[in-house]
């Protein structure tokens, strides 16, 4: 009864935060995220994103990263990786951005809760109409799941970027979603997130698809 009363509360958050929007006003990101192992402790990361101004339509912005995730202890991993996104402004301006970054992420868990503490440092290469400005940036997300059944979760984020200049404060985004467990090694997320800056907000749909593969060698059977 409990974890019903969670994924109704879940739900009813969403539709009351839409009933004064509509289908314009909402964004939409789809995201596929893989962790890749190539050996003991050692992952590549990849990640392919598409972000549209509205449900699945009006390109925002393409992101891809790819990274290299070490395992110091099962509960403490640390990443570096780099970053390339390509936007357009609604005012039809192009701006590339490159961005090298380093990660250390904590994870724990407490009773069926899985909790996850990222703290990432990005160094931003923005080009605008042929002009590259550099900015260092901090982010710091909270991450908590909890099991609904066998292959059903829940999950929360709440993710903080600061920059290293005024304007200090960069943005927020808040996250609650529902995940589906395929298999341990494949998983679909829904999720409301709510993206904040200093002069708008914005309100978006967000799908990930999440994956692990195993691309060590497997030893040759007899």
């Amino acid at each position: 009864m409990r974890k019903v009363i969670l994924f109704t509360t879940l739900l009813f958050a969403i539709q009351l935060n839409a009933q004064d929007l509509n289908e314009e006003d909402w964004g939409s990101w789809i995201m596929l995220y893989g962790t890749n192992k190539i050996s003991n402790g050692l992952d590549v990361i990849t990640e392919f994103r598409l972000h549209h101004y509205k449900l699945f339509k009006d390109l925002d912005n393409q992101f891809i990263r790819l990274g290299l995730t070490y395992e110091l202890t099962p509960g403490i991993s640390v990443t570096a990786g780099y970053i390339h996104q390509y936007s357009q402004t609604r005012n039809n301006i192009n701006i590339s951005e490159n961005r090298p970054y380093e990660e250390i992420t904590l994870k724990n868990k407490f009773k069926k809760f899985k909790i996850a503490h990222r703290y990432r440092l990005e160094h931003q290469w923005i080009n605008i109409l042929g002009s590259t400005k550099f900015n260092n940036r901090f982010r710091y997300r909270f991450r908590i799941t909890h099991p609904l059944s066998e292959h059903y979760y829940l999950m929360a984020m709440n993710e903080l970027f600061l920059n290293f200049q005024d304007p200090i404060f960069n943005q927020n985004r808040l996250q609650i979603g529902l995940g589906y467990a395929f298999d341990p090694n494949l998983k679909l997320e829904l999720g409301y997130l709510k993206n904040h800056f200093n002069a708008a907000n914005f309100d978006i749909l967000r799908i990930g698809i999440i994956f692990n593969t195993d691309l060590r060698k497997q030893p040759k059977s007899d």
